[in-house]
């Protein structure tokens, strides 16, 4: 009975996702795709009981669905434990990762992104934001879009920097850490320092190291982190915005899947 009912709760949270977030999305379809799941654990149940398969093929299956759902608490609580406490203030860049720009939608990934921007920039308005994201299905560039919704919410443009090349989470980091270099070697270049010194040569010291912040919803803190790391970023910090809270369970899921892909893959 409790599998049934477990099939038919993830068959009316899929509805709920499908209607918050369109009906285009194919993963969004996941959560039928559960709900079946769980019809069939309680119908091959039922075929046990009566012995009409063996018990080792329900236990077989029972147990494979079992560790499904261990690696996803699993990958819940390590996703929690890697949320900041606090925003580490005063860095020299702000990676603020692409989303949809579907600013309108009620729980838009993106929009929590943004605000929290926002709310740091006021904060910390010495630091440069680098906007990331390419162009979406429907033609839209997501960081072009992004970046006009700072600047109507008050961010100065000069203090935007827009990364249009990438299409996901590791082209975000590494297209973004190359225009970080490209827009420090552009201002070496144009900073011309005289030193007049009658005492004796001057030497020259490394520059310091610069700070990044990474920005992103908290779900997906996690993987972004572990993939800047693995690309080479060093002085990176994690800021974490918020996201809708009928909607996490979904993204979880979601991110559950992209961690174990960006893990076969060697991304992270």
């Amino acid at each position: 009975m409790i599998i049934f009912i477990l099939g038919i709760l993830c068959g009316i949270y899929g509805t709920v996702v499908i209607f918050m977030t369109g009906f285009l999305e194919l993963q969004n379809y996941i959560w039928y795709v559960f709900a079946f799941v769980f019809f069939a654990l309680g119908k091959l149940f039922k075929l046990y009981l009566n012995k009409r398969i063996p018990l080792w093929s329900v236990v077989s299956v029972y147990t494979l669905a079992t560790l499904g759902i261990l690696i996803f608490i699993i990958t819940v609580v390590i996703i929690r434990l890697s949320l900041p406490k606090n925003d580490e203030p005063g860095l020299d860049f702000l990676i603020v990762l692409g989303s949809k720009p579907d600013m309108e939608k009620n729980g838009s990934e993106a929009k929590y992104r943004l605000d929290k921007a926002i709310e740091y920039i006021e904060e910390n308005p010495y630091t440069m934001l680098i906007i990331s994201g390419g162009i979406t299905r429907d033609g839209k560039i997501e960081a072009i879009e992004m970046a006009d919704y700072l600047i109507e919410n008050g961010i100065d443009r000069d203090n935007i920097l827009v990364e249009i090349e990438s299409h996901n989470t590791r082209e975000n980091l590494i297209y973004s850490k190359a225009l970080i270099d490209k827009y420090n070697e552009d201002m070496k270049r144009n900073t011309n320092l005289i030193i007049i010194n009658d005492i004796g040569p001057v030497l020259e010291v490394e520059d310091r190291p610069q700070t990044i912040g990474v920005l992103t919803n908290d779900f997906h803190i996690f993987r972004s982190m572990q993939a800047a790391k693995k690309i080479g970023y060093t002085q990176v910090f994690p800021i974490s915005a918020r996201s809708n809270k009928v909607l996490y369970l979904h993204m979880m899921m979601r991110e559950t899947f992209a961690i174990l892909k960006y893990k076969f893959l060697g991304y992270i």
